[in-house]
């Protein structure tokens, strides 16, 4: 098992900076929206958000700040699996690579 400062040292700045970025985000959008007036706010789709952002459209920094808030526990298991197989702690890498196994098949199916 790997030591636990090791692992809180590679987990911890993952969720703290993720939930920060993506809270900055969203209260950008949310600032813009609100200096812009009544417009109508829908999600933006992910391949339009870079040239949104440009353009300094709210719903683009929400969508993004969203989209990072749902992927930062994902990275946080991306972190731990770096951490398990750095340790050799095969019993963990397992556990982390079915996690990321049924993330990913949920993430198909539901396109299904």
């Amino acid at each position: 098992m790997p030591s636990q400062s090791t692992l809180c040292g590679v987990v911890q700045p993952i969720l703290h900076w993720g939930m920060v970025l993506s809270l900055v985000l969203m209260f950008f959008g949310l600032s813009l929206g609100m200096i812009a007036g009544g417009q109508e706010v829908s999600v933006v789709p992910l391949e339009d958000i870079p040239g949104k952002m440009l353009e300094l459209d709210p719903a683009a920094f929400l969508t993004l700040g969203i989209v990072l808030l749902i992927a930062t526990p994902l990275a946080r298991v991306f972190g731990s699996l770096f951490v398990f197989i750095w340790e050799g702690d095969r019993k963990f890498v397992l556990v982390s690579l079915v996690v990321l196994l049924m993330v990913a098949l949920a993430v198909v199916l539901g396109e299904v």
